[in-house]
């Protein structure tokens, strides 16, 4: 059967960070935990200190989106 041959004809190397495409990326949970363990304490406070936790949580929140999005040079790394 030559379908059963191109099943594994394209098997991938791991990424460019050496992991399986099934292993977890525990940079980008550990942000989000962190901020899950914050947005818990801010609903357990009032006043300024519950505005300054959900600020964090929001710095959390980006810095997991930015482990988990690929890197955003824009152009600076195009050659012609």
């Amino acid at each position: 059967m030559p379908f059963v041959a191109y099943v594994h004809a394209e098997d991938r190397e791991p990424g460019p960070e050496g992991r399986p495409p099934w292993e977890p990326n525990w940079r980008v949970w550990r942000w989000i935990v962190a901020a899950v363990f914050v947005a818990y304490a801010a609903t357990r406070t009032d006043g300024a200190v519950e505005a300054l936790l959900v600020f964090v949580v929001f710095g959390l929140a980006c810095r997991a989106a930015l482990e988990a999005l690929p890197n955003g040079d824009g152009l600076k790394e195009y050659k012609q």
